[in-house]
């Protein structure tokens, strides 16, 4: 390459610069000619080098920077699919949390690394209920229609024990299994009793509203406090561990057999219950009952609900 005048070198840099400016770098050769001082003008020479060492560090900083593009490309994937699992997990969540139960949840959410799930001895409370002449009303509806009931009952029950502190532990069709948990005997023991009145009061309602479709249900209720073992129990078998979340001994048993005397929608509580109750709520005399599978008669007191 000879160019006839230094014009021309001046436009073959002016070029080149164009073309840099726009992404280009077709020119390096002609540029890698022009630094000849042996054939170009020192100035001319000079430059093209200035102008090869601009091409060498904007294609490296281009190249660096793609790099960096591809790296917070990649790291971006990582995000969307760490929050991809992050909703997928808060959907699960979202869907346990209507099966778990609210204290497992609590204990879960405290530590989830390590929940404490072992059974522990509490105090709690533990109300037990159950729709009176269920078996007959399934004889004479449809499924339709006791589910129907069933829901419309038991999803207003179900506010009324999230309000007490209340939480459902089991269900058996038209039972449920309710526990109260607080440090102070007193408090749980209040908080159950308050869900059973509620729960009384609310079933009135509703058999009103009901009142000419379906037959009033009358819903009965035992209450029995004391020391129960709290926590996870592990059933293993053949096809595979099964867990579950309760309160067992002879609190909980006492307080089924309870529910299991209650008639014409009446609230029964022990002894260990009433005590820590009876200045707030108005209790029938005691009566002894026996019951099944329990070697001496418990004595019982009802709850007495006034209008």
């Amino acid at each position: 390459m000879k160019p006839d005048t230094s014009d021309a070198l001046f436009e073959i840099l002016l070029n080149a610069a164009k073309k840099v400016s726009m992404g280009a770098y077709d020119q390096t050769n002609s540029l890698m000619e022009l630094t000849n001082q042996d054939k170009y003008p020192a100035l001319v020479s000079e430059l093209a080098e200035a102008f090869g060492m601009m091409i060498v560090q904007v294609e490296a900083r281009e190249l660096n920077l793609a790099q960096l593009l591809d790296q917070l490309k990649a790291k971006n994937q990582k995000l969307e699919d760490t929050l991809h699992r992050v909703q997928m997990l808060e959907s699960i969540q979202s869907h346990m949390s209507k099966f778990v139960p609210k204290s497992v949840q609590n204990l879960i959410e405290d530590n989830p690394e390590n929940p404490d799930l072992n059974k522990h001895e509490k105090n709690i409370s533990v109300l037990f209920l159950d729709i009176a002449g269920y078996t007959k009303m399934s004889e004479n509806n449809s499924r339709k229609k006791m589910n129907y009931l069933i829901e419309t009952y038991f999803s207003e029950f179900l506010n009324i024990i999230v309000e007490n502190n209340g939480d459902i532990n089991e269900t058996a069709g038209d039972g449920l299994m309710i526990l109260f948990q607080d440090a102070t005997p007193q408090t749980h023991a209040i908080n159950a009793v308050s869900a059973a009145v509620g729960i009384h009061k609310r079933t009135m309602r509703i058999n009103e509203s009901l009142k000419g479709k379906y037959k009033p249900v009358s819903v009965n209720m035992g209450i029995n406090s004391g020391d129960a073992s709290v926590g996870s129990t592990r059933f293993k078998g053949i096809a595979g561990d099964r867990w579950t979340y309760t309160a067992s001994g002879a609190v909980t048993n006492i307080a089924a057999r309870v529910c299991g005397i209650a008639t014409g929608g009446k609230i029964l509580v022990t002894p260990q219950t009433s005590d820590h109750i009876k200045q707030k709520f108005s209790l029938g005399g005691p009566r002894e009952h026996p019951l099944k599978n329990v070697s001496k008669p418990i004595q019982v007191r009802e709850v007495l609900i006034h209008s």
